[in-house]
Protein backbone atom coordinates (compact mmCIF):
# COMPACT_ATOMS: atom_id res chain seq x y z
CA UNK A 1 0.00 0.00 0.00
CA UNK A 2 1.29 3.41 -0.90
CA UNK A 3 1.25 6.56 1.11
CA UNK A 4 -0.84 9.50 -0.08
CA UNK A 5 1.08 11.52 -2.60
CA UNK A 6 1.71 15.21 -2.91
CA UNK A 7 -1.08 16.93 -4.78
CA UNK A 8 -0.60 16.49 -8.53
CA UNK A 9 -1.60 19.13 -11.08
CA UNK A 10 -0.69 22.02 -8.76
CA UNK A 11 1.43 23.49 -11.52
CA UNK A 12 2.02 22.77 -15.19
CA UNK A 13 5.01 20.57 -14.43
CA UNK A 14 2.87 18.06 -12.52
CA UNK A 15 -0.16 17.96 -14.80
CA UNK A 16 -1.01 14.62 -16.48
CA UNK A 17 0.95 14.03 -19.67
CA UNK A 18 -2.13 12.63 -21.36
CA UNK A 19 -5.61 11.36 -20.81
CA UNK A 20 -6.26 8.55 -23.22
CA UNK A 21 -9.17 6.97 -24.92
CA UNK A 22 -8.49 3.27 -24.50
CA UNK A 23 -10.39 0.04 -24.70
CA UNK A 24 -11.85 -1.36 -21.54
CA UNK A 25 -9.45 -4.14 -20.48
CA UNK A 26 -10.85 -7.51 -21.44
CA UNK A 27 -10.61 -10.84 -19.67
CA UNK A 28 -7.36 -11.59 -21.47
CA UNK A 29 -5.83 -8.37 -20.19
CA UNK A 30 -5.66 -6.79 -23.64
CA UNK A 31 -6.02 -3.04 -23.74
CA UNK A 32 -4.85 -0.27 -25.98
CA UNK A 33 -1.92 1.61 -24.49
CA UNK A 34 -2.02 5.38 -24.23
CA UNK A 35 -0.91 7.43 -27.17
CA UNK A 36 1.25 10.48 -27.35
CA UNK A 37 0.05 13.71 -25.81
CA UNK A 38 -2.23 15.73 -28.05
CA UNK A 39 -4.21 18.92 -28.20
CA UNK A 40 -7.48 19.92 -26.68
CA UNK A 41 -10.41 17.78 -27.84
CA UNK A 42 -7.98 15.58 -29.75
CA UNK A 43 -8.98 12.20 -31.20
CA UNK A 44 -7.57 10.32 -28.20
CA UNK A 45 -9.50 12.17 -25.51
CA UNK A 46 -6.39 14.04 -24.46
CA UNK A 47 -6.18 17.30 -22.60
CA UNK A 48 -4.03 20.16 -23.81
CA UNK A 49 -1.53 21.40 -21.25
CA UNK A 50 -3.01 24.82 -20.59
CA UNK A 51 -1.21 27.24 -18.31
CA UNK A 52 -4.17 27.64 -15.95
CA UNK A 53 -4.30 28.46 -12.29
CA UNK A 54 -5.57 25.39 -10.41
CA UNK A 55 -9.32 25.58 -9.91
CA UNK A 56 -9.92 27.85 -12.90
CA UNK A 57 -11.07 27.46 -16.48
CA UNK A 58 -11.27 29.92 -19.33
CA UNK A 59 -14.76 30.73 -18.09
CA UNK A 60 -13.69 31.58 -14.55
CA UNK A 61 -13.13 30.00 -11.17
CA UNK A 62 -14.78 26.73 -10.17
CA UNK A 63 -16.31 26.23 -6.78
CA UNK A 64 -14.26 23.66 -4.85
CA UNK A 65 -16.13 20.54 -3.70
CA UNK A 66 -16.78 20.39 0.02
CA UNK A 67 -14.23 18.57 2.15
CA UNK A 68 -15.04 14.92 2.79
CA UNK A 69 -13.96 12.24 5.24
CA UNK A 70 -11.39 10.85 2.82
CA UNK A 71 -9.86 14.33 2.37
CA UNK A 72 -9.47 14.68 6.12
CA UNK A 73 -8.06 11.18 6.58
CA UNK A 74 -5.61 11.57 3.67
CA UNK A 75 -4.35 14.86 5.09
CA UNK A 76 -3.76 13.23 8.48
CA UNK A 77 -1.52 10.44 7.16
CA UNK A 78 2.01 11.39 8.14
CA UNK A 79 3.89 8.93 5.93
CA UNK A 80 4.34 5.28 4.96
CA UNK A 81 4.90 4.27 8.58
CA UNK A 82 1.55 5.68 9.69
CA UNK A 83 -0.25 2.34 9.49
CA UNK A 84 -3.16 3.44 11.65
CA UNK A 85 -3.79 6.49 9.50
CA UNK A 86 -3.60 4.56 6.26
CA UNK A 87 -5.89 1.85 7.61
CA UNK A 88 -8.52 4.47 8.44
CA UNK A 89 -8.12 6.09 5.02
CA UNK A 90 -8.43 2.87 3.06
CA UNK A 91 -11.29 1.56 5.17
CA UNK A 92 -13.23 4.74 4.37
CA UNK A 93 -12.27 4.59 0.69
CA UNK A 94 -13.10 0.90 0.30
CA UNK A 95 -16.35 1.51 2.17
CA UNK A 96 -17.72 3.93 -0.43
CA UNK A 97 -20.69 2.70 -2.44
CA UNK A 98 -19.03 3.51 -5.77
CA UNK A 99 -15.84 4.87 -7.24
CA UNK A 100 -16.38 7.24 -10.13
CA UNK A 101 -14.45 7.64 -13.39
CA UNK A 102 -14.58 10.06 -16.31
CA UNK A 103 -15.67 8.00 -19.33
CA UNK A 104 -13.73 8.22 -22.58
CA UNK A 105 -14.26 6.34 -25.82
CA UNK A 106 -17.16 5.58 -28.09
CA UNK A 107 -20.64 5.30 -26.65
CA UNK A 108 -21.22 1.73 -25.56
CA UNK A 109 -17.51 1.02 -25.30
CA UNK A 110 -16.42 3.60 -22.75
CA UNK A 111 -13.34 3.20 -20.57
CA UNK A 112 -12.24 5.01 -17.41
CA UNK A 113 -9.91 7.90 -18.18
CA UNK A 114 -6.30 7.46 -17.13
CA UNK A 115 -3.28 9.74 -17.06
CA UNK A 116 0.46 9.32 -16.92
CA UNK A 117 1.63 10.55 -13.53
CA UNK A 118 5.27 10.28 -12.49
CA UNK A 119 5.88 7.96 -15.42
CA UNK A 120 3.07 5.52 -14.60
CA UNK A 121 -0.44 5.15 -15.96
CA UNK A 122 -3.03 5.81 -13.25
CA UNK A 123 -6.80 5.48 -13.37
CA UNK A 124 -8.26 8.85 -12.42
CA UNK A 125 -10.60 7.76 -9.64
CA UNK A 126 -13.10 9.95 -7.83
CA UNK A 127 -14.94 9.48 -4.58
CA UNK A 128 -18.11 11.11 -5.92
CA UNK A 129 -19.77 12.03 -9.20
CA UNK A 130 -19.46 15.70 -8.23
CA UNK A 131 -15.70 15.39 -7.96
CA UNK A 132 -15.40 13.62 -11.30
CA UNK A 133 -17.36 16.44 -12.91
CA UNK A 134 -15.30 19.10 -11.14
CA UNK A 135 -12.10 17.56 -12.51
CA UNK A 136 -13.53 17.25 -16.03
CA UNK A 137 -14.69 20.87 -16.13
CA UNK A 138 -11.43 22.13 -14.60
CA UNK A 139 -9.46 20.29 -17.30
CA UNK A 140 -11.87 21.40 -20.06
CA UNK A 141 -12.93 17.87 -20.91
CA UNK A 142 -16.54 19.10 -20.74
CA UNK A 143 -18.07 22.53 -20.55
CA UNK A 144 -19.60 23.87 -17.33
CA UNK A 145 -23.11 23.32 -18.74
CA UNK A 146 -22.47 19.96 -20.41
CA UNK A 147 -23.36 16.55 -19.07
CA UNK A 148 -20.46 14.37 -18.00
CA UNK A 149 -20.19 10.81 -19.21
CA UNK A 150 -19.11 8.90 -16.12
CA UNK A 151 -18.58 5.31 -15.05
CA UNK A 152 -19.54 4.19 -11.55
CA UNK A 153 -18.03 0.94 -10.27
CA UNK A 154 -18.17 -0.58 -6.83
CA UNK A 155 -14.84 -0.97 -5.04
CA UNK A 156 -15.35 -4.73 -5.20
CA UNK A 157 -15.58 -4.61 -8.99
CA UNK A 158 -12.21 -2.85 -9.17
CA UNK A 159 -10.67 -5.27 -6.70
CA UNK A 160 -11.92 -8.27 -8.66
CA UNK A 161 -10.59 -6.90 -11.96
CA UNK A 162 -7.30 -5.52 -10.60
CA UNK A 163 -5.16 -8.11 -12.39
CA UNK A 164 -6.84 -7.26 -15.69
CA UNK A 165 -6.07 -3.57 -15.30
CA UNK A 166 -2.51 -4.37 -14.23
CA UNK A 167 -2.04 -6.50 -17.34
CA UNK A 168 -3.31 -3.56 -19.42
CA UNK A 169 -0.54 -1.33 -18.04
CA UNK A 170 -2.47 0.49 -15.32
CA UNK A 171 -0.04 0.90 -12.42
CA UNK A 172 -2.49 2.27 -9.87
CA UNK A 173 -5.52 4.32 -8.95
CA UNK A 174 -5.22 8.01 -8.06
CA UNK A 175 -8.14 9.22 -5.93
CA UNK A 176 -9.51 12.74 -6.37
CA UNK A 177 -6.25 13.63 -8.14
CA UNK A 178 -6.89 17.39 -8.23
CA UNK A 179 -7.83 17.51 -4.53
CA UNK A 180 -6.43 14.99 -2.04
CA UNK A 181 -4.49 12.94 -4.60
CA UNK A 182 -3.75 9.71 -2.74
CA UNK A 183 -3.11 6.50 -4.62
CA UNK A 184 -2.79 2.75 -4.44
CA UNK A 185 -0.90 0.37 -6.77
CA UNK A 186 -3.23 -1.84 -8.78
CA UNK A 187 -1.71 -5.06 -7.45
CA UNK A 188 -2.29 -3.92 -3.86
CA UNK A 189 -6.06 -3.55 -4.25
CA UNK A 190 -6.90 -7.15 -3.21
CA UNK A 191 -4.39 -7.03 -0.34
CA UNK A 192 -5.78 -3.83 1.09
CA UNK A 193 -9.38 -4.91 0.49
CA UNK A 194 -8.83 -8.09 2.49
CA UNK A 195 -6.98 -6.24 5.24
CA UNK A 196 -9.56 -3.52 5.84
CA UNK A 197 -12.49 -5.88 5.37
CA UNK A 198 -11.30 -8.22 8.10
CA UNK A 199 -9.88 -5.66 10.53
CA UNK A 200 -12.19 -4.40 13.26
CA UNK A 201 -9.97 -1.58 14.48
CA UNK A 202 -7.21 0.67 13.10
CA UNK A 203 -4.71 -1.30 15.18
CA UNK A 204 -5.11 -4.24 12.81
CA UNK A 205 -2.95 -2.93 10.03
CA UNK A 206 -2.95 -3.88 6.36
CA UNK A 207 0.29 -5.42 5.21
Amino acid sequence: MSEPTDLPFQDDENRPESIYEGERPGENGAGRRPGDAGGENGPNGQVEDHALTPGTTRLGRLGEPEETETDVLAARVTGPEDHDGMTRLWRATMGLGHWWFVAVGETGAESPAAAQIDGQMMLLTFTSAERARHFAVQNEMVGPDEDLRAIALTPRELVDSSSTYADAGIAGLMFDPHLSGYFIPTDQLPVVWDAVSTSDSPDEQPS
